[in-house]
């Protein structure tokens, strides 16, 4: 459970570290050069795991490495360049809900009254969390939404993956879907990149690597190792924290500072998830 943890923190402190990198560079070069770092380090296997893939699979692995990665990471990172830290990772914090009513929509998955109920109040916290912020402007609506458009794809890749996942060792998976993704990014990265000049910091240089090392290639391999001994519901509860972590963070580290309206909303989004995770695992454990 540690290691999960600790992937956890990883993947939480994403958005701290791409606000320094946008000090020097757009925020798209930014999500390619992180794709570009993390690739280095997963070329190697990457040939053999590609050959792993199963024929039938190989259109599905496309897809998902496009949703994943330039659609996923793009809207993103792009909408975190308009809005705060604080803000955007409450916007993840939707994921459990939004796989939920994404499932019952898209995929035939049935839902009951208490998601339902959970989804409203999360919405309602997210109109808050957006009209708190507007006195200071750290709160953007637009940022915020694309941020939730990424949330949406990474749902829609849940489902759409299951099948690959079970017929793929983890690392292999990743380590496709991380190459194909960063090959599939480069023609979004020539029409979407406004500024190409890149003002070199140390700040934002750790920031970068920290992105391309820490949370694309070793906090999924510190989440998979922990996952080995670590039940299913404990993971699952831990995924609620990374959103918390993610705020805590930026009010401590980037001194993110919010409005009563904005905290409460932030509670609401982020109570309502962690109890839609909580109640079936809860179910599960009930004799």
């Amino acid at each position: 459970m540690l290691f999960q943890i600790i992937a956890t923190l990883i993947w939480a402190s994403a958005f701290i570290a791409a606000k320094y990198t946008y000090e020097m560079m757009d925020p798209v070069l930014m999500v390619q050069c992180r794709f570009f770092i993390a690739s280095i380090i997963m070329l190697p296997g990457f040939f053999a795991a590609y050959k792993r893939v199963p024929k039938e699979r190989l259109k599905i692995m496309w897809l998902l490495a496009l949703i994943n990665f330039p659609l996923m990471f793009l809207l993103q990172f792009i909408g975190l360049y308009f809005t705060s830290a604080a803000s955007a990772v409450t916007m993840l914090g939707m994921i459990p809900l939004l796989t939920v009513l994404i499932g019952f929509l898209f995929f035939k998955r049935r839902i009951n009254k208490i998601d339902l109920l959970l989804s409203l109040v999360a919405l309602a916290g997210i109109i808050l969390t957006v009209v708190g912020g507007g006195e200071d402007n750290l709160i953007n609506p637009w940022g915020c939404l694309l941020v939730l458009g990424s949330a949406v794809s990474f749902c829609f890749c849940l489902y759409l993956s299951k099948d690959v996942m079970q017929e793929m060792a983890p690392k292999d998976y990743t380590n496709v879907l991380v190459i194909l993704g960063s090959i599939l990014c480069l023609p979004f990265t020539c029409v979407l990149v406004r500024d190409w000049s890149i003002v070199p910091s140390v700040k934002g240089m750790i920031s970068l690597f920290y992105l391309g090392i820490g949370c694309t290639w070793l906090a999924v391999v510190l989440w998979f190792k922990g996952g080995q001994k670590t039940p299913t519901y404990i993971s699952s509860i831990l995924t609620t924290l990374e959103p918390i972590f993610g705020v805590i963070l930026a009010i401590l580290i980037l001194d993110e500072r919010l409005s009563a309206v904005s905290a409460m909303g932030i509670l609401l989004t982020l109570g309502a998830a962690a109890v839609s995770v909580l109640i079936p695992v809860l179910m599960k454990k009930s004799p």
